[in-house]
């Protein structure tokens, strides 16, 4: 390409909108993965022993951390559209 102006692979001409913030999303990720760094062990407290227990604190406690970044992330995303 010779030219400056990129276009699409079906040629169609595309605006290009706001930046979206990246790095909040990254600083939110980092924030869920400290979050279950420091937060396994209390939730290993409160949910006792057992079978439970590894299931709450190994898949239900970063499932939610996760989700709730990623709905941050969608939330940011749809504030941040034109």
């Amino acid at each position: 390409m010779s030219n400056n102006q990129a276009s699409t692979l079906s040629g169609r001409a595309e605006t290009i909108g706001r930046k979206y913030p990246h790095m909040l999303e990254t600083i939110l990720l980092l924030l869920a993965i400290c979050g279950f760094i420091l937060g396994y062990q209390e939730v290993s407290n409160q949910t006792g022993d057992g079978i439970f227990s590894l299931f709450a604190t190994w898949c239900l406690f970063p499932f939610i951390l996760l989700f709730s970044t990623e709905m941050i992330g969608r939330l940011v995303q749809a504030m941040n559209r034109d």
